[in-house]
């Protein structure tokens, strides 16, 4: 009756540790999944405001030459 008792206690003590492993591992991995989307956001702002600044720049450029050298 002891053993069972103390394998009935185990069982428990492992199933409480199972489940604080999974809602730590869910807090983990949905805090890391936020980061991730947030990071990637910016990335993608950033790279296609880089782009827009380039092809202004690249327009802006074009026009100056054209005006120096080509006017009609």
């Amino acid at each position: 009756m002891r053993a069972e008792l103390i394998q009935e206690l185990q069982l428990l003590q492992n199933s409480r540790a199972n489940k604080f492993v999974d809602e730590l591992t869910d807090r983990i991995l949905s805090s890391v999944d936020a980061v991730n989307e947030k990071v990637l956001s910016s990335m993608s702002k950033r790279g296609s405001m880089l782009m827009l600044l380039d092809k202004r720049l690249n327009f802006s450029t074009l026009r100056k030459l054209r005006r120096r050298f080509f006017r009609p």
